[in-house]
């Protein structure tokens, strides 16, 4: 029963925040609603009847009175725009005006069609190449700006030709350019993006059907967009302006939102389907991914209620603001789904479970974070900036915006650098035995340390900066303290930068053997203030690097080993040479100890004589840190082949020789009758 509550529980959280998400979101683009007007004023301009201030509600109710008392008198002002543009302008024929419109449209369409079919060979050429794909459609997107740049030329030269006389011919030809443009331009950065015809070059992993139907959604509406702002800009441009614009383009400016609203909820599954891939699920095991659709009306809904506000309060530039907030609306789920390969790409091998929840966690933080970012990306395009709000509202949001999107970004910023020392790591590792990957096993892991250190040192920066705190005193306040510090700690600060100059001159590995004045071990830790060495005995010494006044490496290159043997004067040394390599040459073949070998074990005759013995020499050279079992085993099997040969090692004892034979039988003699002379007395004595 639990496990059913807490089931229900996760359900219900996971569907209510895309929807609060949405609410905020509501919340912002309506405190971008302001009056436009002084209280106690109609729109008009005049006092209310009551003198008394006008809430939001009339001023909005009387604008749309307005503006609805003007439909009935659209015939008759867009009769007087044509007659005499700009109440001073001679007369425009609308037929004359749709067939120059025509014309220009058409010369622009030919310089197009002409320069696509130039470039359609380098573009075979370049997809037949075979090259990154990333950089093959760049060159696709950068070839692709050729034609829009022929369209805008063959308009305005075909533009130069007729010289229309008109001093409305400009603006008219300003609106053509800015919506043809707008759209062409929006075509081809969606073909970057997902190739529709080219699946090898598609940047978000889509399929075939998907990538076309995204293609195709996104130039529809921006062409739905586009046309309704180049319209109004061509009434503009006639002098239709106040109520009639707010009444012809306020009911044009629903046909992209309806559009998108229709996209949106015939493609919730496909969608639904791509949101799941990169997290890591099934669309079918999670309902709320289908929550995407209401988000997403929600969202149109208020940006459509936002741009009418606007619309009716006569704001400037509240087309292009639409325009822009629509491609913020495409734009989110474009960089998040391009997000996913290159982040599967530098995910690649991790084919676990742990792995696969990586991925999904990491993929989760971006999209969130990416939500969050449109969501106040569209409440600064209408007016609100979240840095400039007050009171404990501004704060919120401050906190909410900054916050929120910090956290994410930066967890997934740490979690791709964890994973890429984490893999560095691996490798050094499996290439233990080279130097580099004894280093990067070495540097690693502090690296790790510090940006761990410096982003939760930006993080809290951050935090208390969306919180009103100026950080600026706090910074020079923690600069004396880390003065005072300093000249408290100058051991410690002399030992880290010791440290920081041992680690770049490469002065030893973990896993190497040192030695330290009188101390030896293995390089067990390296922090950032002091090296831990690790007896054989079992002994840890902890050092700090402003102690090390010298270091001597054992484990870097070659090893170079020295046995010395005391043998007999009388040895033949030359039976000893010969010992000494076939011993040399089994070593070698040995399939443990013989791929640790650099030079054989030779002999290196007599190095020094003695009183008693002959000091003869071995030597051999191995791999670091190999040569201490090597020669363990040497001198095992040299002994045991000089017993073998009768070749005794000589101690150091002291052995005296005397030359007379008979000495041997006087000293027994002598210890004889010692022995009989001394026992009388111990029995008297004891008697």
């Amino acid at each position: 029963m639990d496990d059913d509550s807490g089931m229900r529980l996760s359900r219900l959280r996971k569907a209510t925040l895309p929807l609060l998400a949405t609410l905020l979101l509501a919340a912002l683009l309506f405190a971008t609603l302001p009056l436009g007007r002084a209280a106690g004023q109609t729109p008009d301009g005049h006092a209310s009847a009551a003198g008394a201030p006008a809430t939001a509600l009339e001023v909005y109710a009387a604008r749309l009175e307005a503006v609805a008392a003007t439909y009935p008198q659209i015939p008759s002002i867009l009769s007087d725009a044509f007659a005499r543009p700009n109440g001073r302008e001679a007369a425009v024929h609308p037929l004359r005006l749709l067939r120059g419109l025509l014309i220009l449209f058409a010369a622009g369409t030919a310089a197009l069609l002409l320069t696509n079919r130039v470039l359609a060979g380098p573009l075979r050429k370049l997809e037949a190449d075979g090259g990154a794909p990333l950089l093959t459609g760049a060159l696709r997107f950068v070839l692709g700006l050729v034609p829009v740049g022929a369209f805008a030329l063959g308009v305005l030269v075909v533009y130069a030709i007729v010289r229309p006389a008109h001093p409305a011919a400009p603006a008219v030809l300003l609106a053509l350019l800015q919506a043809a443009l707008t759209v062409l331009l929006t075509d081809r950065l969606i073909r970057f993006l997902c190739a529709p015809r080219h699946p090898g070059l598609r940047l978000i992993p889509l399929e075939d059907a998907d990538a076309r139907a995204l293609h195709r959604t996104g130039v529809v509406t921006v062409t739905l967009a586009a046309t309704v702002l180049g319209l109004v800009d061509l009434l503009l441009a006639l002098g239709v302006g106040g109520n009639a614009i707010v009444a012809i383009g306020l009911p044009l400016s629903t046909v992209p939102f309806l559009y998108l609203l229709y996209r949106v909820w015939r493609g919730r599954a496909p969608v639904a389907r791509a949101i799941a891939r990169p997290l890591g699920v099934e669309a079918k095991d999670h309902p709320t991914l289908g929550l995407w659709s209401v988000v997403a009306s929600v969202y149109l809904v208020a940006l459509w209620l936002v741009v009418a506000a606007a619309a009716v309060r006569l704001e400037p530039a509240t087309g292009p603001r639409m325009l822009a907030s629509l491609l913020v609306a495409l734009a989110v789920p474009a960089i998040a789904l391009m997000a996913q390969r290159p982040l599967a790409r530098f995910y690649r091998g991790e084919e676990t479970e742990a792995g696969k929840a990586a991925v999904a966690r990491v993929m989760r933080a971006l999209w969130s974070a990416l939500f969050v970012v449109g969501v106040f990306a569209t409440a600064a395009i209408w007016g609100f900036r979240v840095e400039q709000a007050s009171g404990a509202t501004g704060i919120a949001l401050r906190l909410l915006f900054n916050v929120t999107v910090v956290l994410l970004l930066g967890y997934v910023a740490w979690t791709m650098v964890v994973r890429a020392i984490d893999r560095a790591l691996e490798g050094a590792r499996h290439d233990g035995v080279s130097s580099r990957g004894q280093r990067l096993a070495t540097l690693l892991p502090l690296l790790r340390k510090f940006l761990q250190v410096v982003l939760v040192v930006i993080l809290v920066m951050i935090v208390l900066s969306s919180l009103g705190i100026e950080i600026g005193p706090l910074l020079a306040g923690a600069g004396v303290v880390g003065i005072a510090i300093g000249l408290g700690a100058q051991s410690t600060i002399a030992d880290i930068l010791a440290g920081v100059f041992f680690l770049l001159e490469d002065a030893f590995h973990m896993g190497d053997y040192v030695e330290v004045g009188n101390l030896r071990g293995t390089v067990e830790g390296i922090s950032l203030r002091s090296l831990k060495l690790r007896h054989h005995r079992g002994a840890v010494h902890t050092l700090p690097f402003g102690q090390i006044k010298a270091l001597t490496n054992y484990s870097r290159d070659w090893a170079l080993m020295r046995l010395e043997f005391r043998v007999p004067p009388e040895t033949d040394m030359g039976l000893v040479k010969k010992l000494v390599k076939e011993v040399g040459k089994d070593l070698s073949a040995d399939p443990e100890m013989g791929p640790s070998f650099i030079e054989p074990l030779k002999s290196q005759g007599v190095r020094r004589v003695e009183d008693d013995a002959v000091i003869i020499g071995v030597k051999f050279i191995t791999k670091p840190n190999e040569q201490f079992v090597i020669r363990r085993e040497a001198y095992h099997r040299l002994i045991h082949a000089f017993q073998a040969h009768g070749i005794h090692l000589v101690g150091r004892g002291v052995v005296v020789r005397v030359d007379d034979p008979e000495a041997a039988n006087r000293i027994i003699g002598f210890a004889a009758a010692q022995a009989m002379n001394g026992g009388p007395k111990e029995t008297g004595t004891g008697g």
